[in-house]
C-alpha cells in the first residue's frame, strides 16, 4: 500500500523504484540490464515491439523542423514510419544509400539531426560499415542510430564501432521461442533519458510478464546463436554448391561465405556471419512459392537429466541443458543432435558441441541411452557402457509418449522437465502421468 506521502514524493521525483508499472518494473530492468551488459552500453530501454521501439528512439530526439537521413534499403516498417508518419510531425525525411558512404557525406552537408540505417539488411544481407558511418555522424553532429536486430550480440556490438542507439526486435533472436513480442533501445545514459522519457509519456514499454520470458532467453542466447549460425553456415555452403552444380539458383548471400562482396567487412565488425541465408531462385515468385512450401524442419527430442543429466537430441534439449546448469546442475548431454536429422553436418554438431563445454556441460554425442537400471540410466558409447545417475529426465513433444514411460523412469527421477508446444506437452504429461509415482513433479 501506497501513503499519501509516496505518492507525493513519486510524483515530485523525490523517491525512486517500483511505484507505477507503465513507469518501470523489475522485469523489465533485469531484461534492460541483460541487453546492456551483452552490447556493453550503459543502459536499455525496453518496449512493446521493435517498431516501438524504433518510433521512440525517433521522436526522443527529432522535432519540428528537424532533418532526418534514412537509408534507402530498411526494414519496411520504418520505411513506412518515416513515409507516412514522421513528416507529420514537423520531421524532414531524406533517403540515402547506406552502401556507399559518399551519399552519406554529401547528405549531411545539410545539418541533419539523425542518421538510421541497419545492418546486416534485411533481406539481401548486405552490411554497412558502422564504424565510418559513426565517423561521418559524429563528425557532422549527427546521432546514429541503427537496427541491428539480425545480428545480436556477441556477434556484433554495435556501440564499440561507434552507434549511439541500437535498437533490436527482441521478438526475434533475445527472445528466441516465438511467445514474445518487444523491442528494446541500447546506448549511454545521454541518449537514452530522453527515449526513457518518451515511453513513460507515451506507454510503450514492455509488459512485466513478456520482459519475465526474455529474461528467461537470455541465458540461453549465446548457445542458440552459435548453433543457428553454425548451421546457416553450412545451410549456404551446401546452397552454393548445389547452384555450382546446376541447382535453379540465382544466388546465395550469406555474409560468412568468402564470395559474398561484403566477407571482409563482416569479419572487422562481426564474430561471425550471422543466423540467415538468403536464396534467389530461378522462376521469379511462383517457383520462389514452391520451394518455400516443399521446405521441411525436422524437431529433435529430448531424453532424460539432471544432477548428472542424459538428454537426447536437439537444440531443445541443449537449451534445457543450459537451464539445468544455471540451476546448479551437472548436466550430461546424450546423443545431442542426433535425432535431427542424419545429414545434419558433423561441423554443426562440434560447434554446439564446444559451446555446451564452454557453459560447464558435458557431452556424450557418439553415446547413446540403452536401458533403465535401479542404478541409473545405462549409456553406450563406443561399445563400451557406463552408468549415469539422473535426478530428472528432460523429455521432449517429439517422441512419442509410450505407455511404460513412466515405469521406465519411476523410483529413478524426482522430476520431469517436458518441453514442446503446449498441445503436445499436455499428451506427454498425461502419458507420463498414467502409472507415476507419487510426488514425482511435472
Amino acid at each position: 500500500m501506497a501513503t499519501a506521502e509516496d505518492i507525493r514524493a513519486h510524483g515530485a521525483g523525490e523517491k525512486h523504484g517500483d511505484f507505477y508499472p507503465r513507469l518501470g518494473h523489475r522485469n523489465g530492468r533485469v531484461f534492460e540490464s541483460h541487453v546492456a551488459n551483452l552490447e556493453q552500453t550503459d543502459g536499455a530501454v525496453a518496449f512493446s515491439s521493435g517498431m516501438a521501439a524504433i518510433h521512440a528512439a525517433i521522436l526522443a530526439h527529432c522535432g519540428n523542423g528537424d532533418r532526418l537521413l534514412l537509408a534507402n534499403h530498411i526494414y519496411g516498417g520504418t520505411a513506412n514510419l518515416a513515409r507516412d508518419d514522421l513528416p507529420r510531425f514537423g520531421i524532414q525525411v531524406e533517403r540515402f544509400d547506406a552502401l556507399d558512404l559518399r551519399s552519406l557525406e554529401q547528405a549531411l552537408a545539410t545539418v541533419a539531426r539523425m542518421v538510421v540505417l541497419e545492418t546486416p539488411i534485411n533481406p539481401t544481407l548486405r552490411l554497412v560499415d558502422l564504424r565510418r558511418a559513426a565517423e561521418i555522424c559524429h563528425q557532422n553532429d549527427a546521432l546514429l542510430l541503427v537496427d541491428a536486430t539480425f545480428a545480436p550480440p556477441p556477434i556484433q556490438q554495435t556501440a564499440s564501432l561507434g552507434v549511439d542507439l541500437t535498437v533490436h526486435s527482441a521478438t526475434k533472436y533475445l527472445g528466441g521461442h516465438s511467445d514474445v513480442l518487444a523491442g528494446v533501445v541500447a546506448g549511454t545514459h545521454e541518449v537514452l533519458a530522453p527515449v526513457a522519457a518518451f515511453r513513460s509519456h507515451t506507454g510503450g514499454i514492455l509488459g512485466p510478464d513478456a520482459a519475465w520470458l526474455l529474461c528467461r532467453s537470455m541465458p540461453t542466447l549465446p548457445l542458440r546463436l552459435a548453433a543457428q549460425q553454425a548451421a546457416a553456415g553450412e545451410v549456404a555452403r551446401g546452397l552454393l554448391a548445389a547452384k555450382a552444380e546446376g541447382a535453379p539458383l540465382l544466388s546465395v548471400s550469406y555474409p560468412g561465405l568468402p564470395e559474398h562482396q561484403d566477407h571482409g567487412l563482416m569479419r572487422e565488425q562481426m564474430s561471425g556471419g550471422g543466423c540467415l541465408v538468403t536464396l534467389e531462385v530461378a522462376g521469379g515468385l511462383d517457383r520462389a512459392q514452391v520451394v518455400f512450401d516443399a521446405l521441411e524442419v525436422l524437431n529433435g527430442a529430448a531424453v532424460s537429466g539432471d544432477r548428472t543429466a542424459v538428454i537426447g537430441g536437439g537444440l531443445v534439449g541443449c537449451e534445457t541443458a543450459q537451464y539445468l546448469v544455471a540451476r546448479g546442475k551437472r548436466v550430461t548431454i546424450v546423443e545431442m543432435l542426433e535425432q535431427i536429422a542424419a545429414d545434419i553436418p558433423v561441423t554443426t554438431r562440434s560447434a554446439v558441441t564446444e559451446n555446451l563445454k564452454e557453459a560447464g556441460i558435458r557431452t556424450e554425442v557418439s553415446a547413446r541411452a540403452i536401458e533403465f537400471t535401479e542404478e541409473g540410466v545405462v549409456v553406450e558409447r563406443d561399445g563400451e557402457t557406463f552408468v549415469v545417475r539422473a535426478e530428472a529426465a528432460v523429455l521432449a513433444v517429439g517422441q512419442k509418449p509410450k505407455q511404460d514411460l513412466a515405469e521406465k523412469l519411476e523410483g529413478r527421477v524426482k522430476e520431469i522437465h517436458v518441453v514442446g508446444d503446449c498441445a503436445g506437452v499436455r499428451r506427454m504429461r498425461d502419458a507420463i502421468h498414467e502409472g507415476a509415482r507419487a510426488g514425482l513433479e511435472i
